[in-house]
């Protein structure tokens, strides 16, 4: 009797359903198997361009090999691929340049190699950079102005040393020794294998040395906002004086303006432009 449906009225048996379960399974592996994977694109670029040294006006000239690769998967867009890799690895290199000298072209050759081999993703795009085949060199005459400039900044250093021995010994003499005519006569003494009739005899001249060195004068401001902290800090071990001097330099510098840190760093002894500085020379 019909049901009146378009359809017979037949149900697959248990062989039937079988057949048509593993028919959806086949089907759905065959899907898996064709399933589109968005492909990886590479690419290269031979770039050549100067990099800054640690001395303004001197460069390095840097030629390396930027290979970078489009990542689809990430979401992410950039319109100019290329540049993004580019501008990245001379970002990367430049910092790491830009704190070397001239005459370390031959390490930082690989030093470059080395930092600019890892591969890393430029931020917020879908590309993917590194460089290879590094290679540094540097100008002939940029090198000799280099070897001249490391050469003034030995002699400075050495200077600036010998100053800072001299005021250290005047302060000593001034500020313990020639105090009174008693300590100065010690100190005499112990300099001079205690030749007692002698320091008698030359009692006048000290007692006059102690007079001298203890004439005051109003001191330069700088010098007496050193000898503040100093007195503050009678701990403080000589080799923090330089550094308390240049923390004083560059917060003058701040608040009071460069005309303002040159003179305080001429006062005390700092080289020229050292208030400048972060604690680096």
């Amino acid at each position: 009797m019909s049901s009146g449906r378009p359809w017979p009225d037949i149900r697959p048996g248990p062989m039937g359903a079988f057949g048509a379960w593993w028919r959806r399974r086949s089907d759905a592996r065959r899907v898996e198997d064709f399933t589109y994977a968005m492909p990886q694109s590479s690419h290269q670029q031979e770039f050549e361009t100067p990099l800054p040294s640690a001395v303004y006006g001197l460069d390095f000239q840097v030629k390396f090999t930027v290979v970078y690769r489009l990542d689809l998967h990430t979401g992410l867009r950039h319109h100019a691929p290329r540049s993004a890799a580019i501008n990245s690895i001379m970002q990367r290199a430049r910092a790491i340049s830009s704190q070397a000298m001239l005459v370390h072209h031959a390490s930082l050759q690989h030093q470059l190699g080395d930092e600019l081999a890892d591969e890393r993703q430029v931020p917020d795009t879908h590309v993917w950079a590194r460089a290879e085949s590094v290679k540094v060199s540097v100008d002939e005459g940029d090198l000799e102005m280099a070897r001249k400039h490391v050469e003034l900044l030995r002699n400075s250093t050495i200077r600036h040393a010998e100053r800072e021995l001299e005021r250290t010994e005047i302060r000593y003499l001034r500020d313990e020794v020639l105090t009174d005519v008693g300590t100065a006569t010690i100190w005499w003494l112990q300099r001079n294998g205690y030749q007692v009739e002698r320091a008698v005899e030359l009692a006048g001249t000290i007692k006059e040395l102690v007079r001298i060195a203890q004439q005051t004068s109003d001191p330069h401001w700088a010098e007496s906002l050193v000898s503040s902290f100093e007195k503050a800090l009678p701990r403080l071990e000589e080799g923090h004086r330089r550094d308390l001097r240049q923390h004083l330099a560059k917060a003058l510098s701040v608040y009071g303006g460069s005309s303002v840190a040159a003179e305080f760093a001429d006062q005390v002894g700092l080289p020229a432009g050292e208030q400048h500085l972060n604690g680096h020379v």
